[in-house]
């Protein structure tokens, strides 16, 4: 971690620790991904790319008494490598501050801290949703070979559970049985917050039976949009080569600059397992 250069810092350990719980604790309040993707990792913050297995292929196992028949062969259809780019966010606590602090026993303002980690939060969920063409790296929302269902009027009760139903059932066509998650717009959420029918529920409670591995939203996803997945490891990773972390820059003007980095990618095994809502 010599890289972080965190002993050069004006701060005591104590105050790392603050830091460092800052840092932490911003971050898992705004990321989305991370709740419905499964994590690999951490692979080093050198690492520069990530080779993985794409699978299209719907699967099948064979079934009889002894063994005999040919059984279907699951093996990639390909092999990718996708880059593991640097998300980072500098702030800065003036030297002022941490003298003030030190002399009368104030804890380490810490706010600046926590404001950096939720702008590269936003930037790892924009990367996993959206992606980057610029670097090369698909999202759910432009994964090649995904399912795509046309959305329809969400202002008319029902609309949304419907749409639902037809992404879960492109998906399970093609062999992806669940568990689902979906993730919407913040404006297609709040349009779910409403009583269905005359069942006493919420329309939101409806979709949540169906995708039993959540119903969330994210504030990068803009417009009338959502996504359905099929969860699972075999479908989808958050590789990580450093995770969140915060490490000293240095005095400029005798104030001291911090950055707020990871190193984070998203690894698309079978797109079919993905089910956009546009």
């Amino acid at each position: 971690m010599d890289y972080l250069d965190r002993e050069s810092a004006p701060l005591t350990n104590e105050e790392w620790e603050k830091v460092d719980g800052a840092v932490v604790a911003a971050a898992r309040s705004f990321l989305t991904g991370r709740r419905l993707l499964s994590l690999l990792g951490p692979l080093g913050p050198g690492a520069y790319d990530v080779p993985f297995a794409v699978y299209n292929a719907k699967n099948v196992a064979s079934i009889d008494m002894n063994g005999e028949s040919e059984a279907p062969v699951i093996e990639a259809n390909m092999r990718k490598t996708v880059p593991l780019p640097l998300l980072y966010a500098d702030f800065k606590i003036s030297w002022r501050d941490i003298e003030t602090d030190h002399k009368i026993g104030l804890p380490v303002d810490v706010s600046a801290a926590a404001m950096a980690a939720s702008s590269v939060a936003v930037q790892e969920d924009t990367l996993i949703f959206n992606g980057s063409k610029e670097l090369g790296i698909e999202g759910l929302f432009t994964a090649t070979g995904r399912n795509v269902v046309k959305i329809g009027n969400w202002d008319k009760a029902g609309a949304g559970l419907a749409d639902v139903v037809k992404a879960v059932s492109a998906l399970s066509s093609l062999g992806h049985y669940g568990p689902y998650a979906v993730v919407l717009s913040p404006s297609q959420y709040g349009k779910m917050i409403r009583a269905y029918g005359d069942t006493g529920l919420l329309e939101i409670d409806q979709i949540s039976a169906l995708a039993s591995a959540g119903v969330f939203y994210s504030n990068v996803i803009t417009g009338d949009k959502a996504v359905v997945v099929e969860t699972g490891a075999q479908n989808f990773s958050v590789a990580i080569g450093q995770d969140f972390t915060v490490g000293y820059l240095g005095a400029e003007k005798m104030n001291h600059l911090f950055r707020v980095l990871e190193t984070a990618t998203l690894l698309i095994r079978r797109p079919c397992a993905i089910c956009t809502l546009e």
